[in-house]
């Protein structure tokens, strides 16, 4: 029951579980700069960014494992572990319709923006309905760039997890093919049929798209013995509740993929969509391969922008929800529920705090973050403690 990362637990360093930092929101920070601290604030590891990794290292199994022995080595000199490969912006570009927003996510050393580049110097513009088109050649750029980062990131994760004897899990985002995400409100309707035609299902197609674009990842997951983990999030396949994810994976059981596509647990993208995260732990338990903790501010009575933001950016004060430092007094996840329900369905694993708050110094609010699950992160009973009351 539950999924073992280890072979063997491993405490943590001042906690039950290992506790890891994202890399992803310390972009910032030189990649030395950032481990120095890490490992002098007390963390255990850290998820990869694959973004900022020299993923053409990793076209080959050889310059995979090549390029993983050279960053575990790094690892130890800081008395750290890799934990996870984040995979979320290669993820988003292969799922989604290819768009201005996708490329974004692509190398600036790449082919999709060079092509870009070129389509713009020659003289063309983007629909003014649609300003962030990008033509049909452009599009499958995007996906072919996409799809070979994330076939590299499986070798790696799959050398790295050799290397660490651990599970190396691929936390990431799939995306919503076929547009799905545009029809999560159903208004206007979606029609089956018009004029005598049927209409195909968007929810459905872009379940059957999921399985095509990203089919051989996962058929390279298996060869190697990782796991793909969707982190259920509004502009997902699976928003964030209990009803699709339980549509994607279910579906994606059905064609073949049960064991190598999972769950990457996050609760703050639950939360203000008034998800309970802790049955969303109790329903999945056995596809949660890795975890993130991360702080969600939710408003509770009334608000400006309401909780879809009102076209306001992201941390601005008048949303109706906010990232906020995990386990902060401004967390409405409770930290400690949720190590203790991973403990209840017997998830042995690490866990990373991905810290984002725009309210708070990144180093100080990491720190803040860590003390609060070290707090939260007791060891389970092992025992039932009315068994001990007898004479």
């Amino acid at each position: 029951m539950g999924f073992r990362q280890t072979p063997q637990h491993k405490n943590g360093k001042g906690s039950y579980h290992q506790i890891g930092l994202v890399r992803g929101q310390f972009g910032n920070i030189p990649e030395p700069e950032w481990l120095k601290f890490i490992a002098e604030t007390g963390f255990d590891g850290w998820e990869e960014a694959s973004w900022e990794l020299d993923l053409r290292r990793c076209d080959t199994d050889e310059g995979a494992k090549a390029y993983a022995e050279e960053r575990v080595a790094l690892a130890r000199q800081y008395g750290l572990e890799i934990f996870t490969v984040a995979v979320h912006l290669q993820g988003q570009a292969l799922g989604d319709e290819p768009s201005v927003k996708t490329l974004n996510f692509c190398s600036s050393k790449g082919q999709a923006r060079a092509a870009y580049r070129a389509w713009r110097q020659a003289g063309n513009q983007p629909p003014r309905t649609d300003p962030y088109y990008v033509p049909p050649e452009v599009g499958k750029l995007i996906h072919e760039e996409a799809q070979r980062d994330l076939l590299a990131c499986v070798r790696y994760a799959g050398h790295l997890s050799r290397l660490q004897n651990r599970k190396v899990a691929l936390p990431g985002f799939v995306g919503s093919p076929a547009h799905c995400w545009s029809h999560w409100f159903l208004f206007p309707p979606l029609p089956t049929e018009m004029e005598g035609y049927k209409i195909p299902d968007v929810r459905q197609v872009s379940l059957e798209l999921l399985v095509e674009r990203f089919g051989p990842v996962w058929d390279l997951c298996k060869q190697y013995g990782v796991t793909f983990d969707l982190e259920c999030h509004p502009s997902e396949r699976a928003m964030g509740d209990l009803e699709s994810a339980s549509d994607y994976i279910n579906y994606m059981c059905k064609a073949g993929y049960e064991g190598v596509v999972g769950f990457n647990l996050d609760g703050s993208h639950m939360e203000w969509q008034n998800v309970s995260v802790i049955q969303f732990i109790r329903e999945f338990a056995d596809f949660i391969h890795c975890a993130h903790i991360k702080g969600v501010w939710v408003a509770r009575e009334h608000c400006r922008a309401g909780l879809l933001g009102g076209h306001r950016p992201m941390g601005h004060w008048a949303n109706g929800w906010n990232f906020v430092t995990a386990g902060s007094a401004r967390d409405a996840n409770s930290v400690e529920e949720i190590f203790i329900e991973l403990n209840r369905v017997g998830y042995d694993g690490a866990v990373s705090i991905e810290w984002e708050d725009n309210d708070a110094h990144q180093l100080a609010g990491a720190k803040a973050a860590l003390a609060n699950c070290r707090r939260a992160d007791l060891p389970p009973s092992g025992m039932r403690h009315d068994e001990m009351l007898k004479g």
